[in-house]
């Protein structure tokens, strides 16, 4: 009996041992000193990309950021929360709502003897169905001071005004089918240098419009002219002097831009008459309606360049406009 005795004391003892070794290891990180560097075990960050970090979240305009860290040593350890280098949260949870756009998110965690690491990621938030929603058109993200300029974009067409770097500019909304936009002076005495815009609608509600870049130079575009003078276009008479040279002067990725004046109705499609973009034909054509001096702009695809193939080349129908310059970029 007492040989058992001895074997069951062992035995517990080891438990016992086990017991504890593991429960040091599970809390390592609560019982680290403050000596220890500090580490921020969740969330995971991605590697980084040719010089970019990884998205690190993707979040609708309609929900808020939330989110929280957990770093070694816990007790010894602070963290500050950073969106494009401006401080914007302290503490180991964050809830916050964010407009539309993408801002590079920063962890930073600090102990109490000044030891620090960091994570950074995207932060990228979508805007919600009906926002309007700009595009990324280098024409339209880099500006001169001044300047008379577009923003392009969908369900554009409340907006009426945009901010830059805290300087508001009134917005005049151009249907243009699906390259719609919105024109606007930027305010001139806008600094030089990248700012965050806002967009602002007929009711006072403010969305993310994204970056732009404020600068001397406008950006260059490479444009080609295929033709240019005066030509009316009627429903009888629909602009077909490049109709069969269309396909052999442009291609897919390819904007084809008409510069139009007057007071009616138009499209580019091909020679049956259907939508150069769609393929689709009246009542279903989308023609863009015309209001005095506008560009029209079509950006081809593959099925454009098979539609003009197929469909004898390309034309631009419509009544009550004139045609002075067609291009290409």
């Amino acid at each position: 009996m007492k040989t058992l005795h001895n074997i069951f004391t062992v035995i517990l003892a080891f438990a016992m041992g086990a017991f504890s070794s593991c429960s040091e290891d599970n809390d390592g990180f609560i019982t680290a000193t403050e000596d220890d560097f500090p580490q921020i075990l969740l969330p995971w960050f991605g590697e980084w990309v040719d010089g970019e970090p990884a998205v690190y979240k993707s979040i609708s305009r309609t929900s808020e950021f939330v989110d929280s860290v957990t770093v070694t040593p816990a007790l010894y350890t602070t963290v500050e929360w950073f969106i494009d280098d401006e401080k914007v949260n302290q503490g180991k949870k964050i809830q916050k709502p964010f407009l539309t756009g993408e801002y590079i998110m920063k962890i930073v965690a600090t102990t109490t003897k000044g030891k620090t690491t960091s994570r950074t990621g995207k932060l990228v938030v979508l805007a919600a169905e009906g926002d309007p929603n700009p595009g990324n058109d280098i024409r339209d993200r880099q500006v001169v001071p001044g300047s008379v300029v577009k923003l392009h974009g969908t369900n554009m067409d409340n907006v009426t005004k945009i901010t830059i770097g805290g300087k508001d500019a009134a917005a005049t909304y151009v249907e243009n089918g699906d390259k719609s936009y919105v024109e606007y002076t930027v305010p001139a005495d806008l600094a030089l240098g990248t700012y965050r815009v806002t967009l602002t609608d007929s009711q006072s509600f403010v969305y993310g419009g994204g970056k732009i870049a404020v600068s001397n130079e406008a950006p260059v575009v490479t444009e080609e002219t295929l033709w240019e003078g005066s030509f009316d276009v009627t429903w009888g008479t629909p602009f077909n002097l490049l109709q069969s040279e269309f396909k052999d002067l442009v291609g897919a990725g390819n904007i084809v831009r008409a510069h139009v004046s007057g007071n009616g109705q138009g499209t580019m499609t091909t020679a049956w008459w259907n939508n150069i973009l769609t393929g689709k034909g009246d009542p279903e054509r989308d023609d863009i309606m015309i209001s005095g001096t506008m560009v029209l702009e079509f950006e081809l695809t593959d099925l454009s360049m098979q539609l003009m193939n197929e469909q004898d080349g390309a034309l631009f129908v419509g009544d009550g406009y004139t045609i002075t310059k067609v291009t290409k970029e």
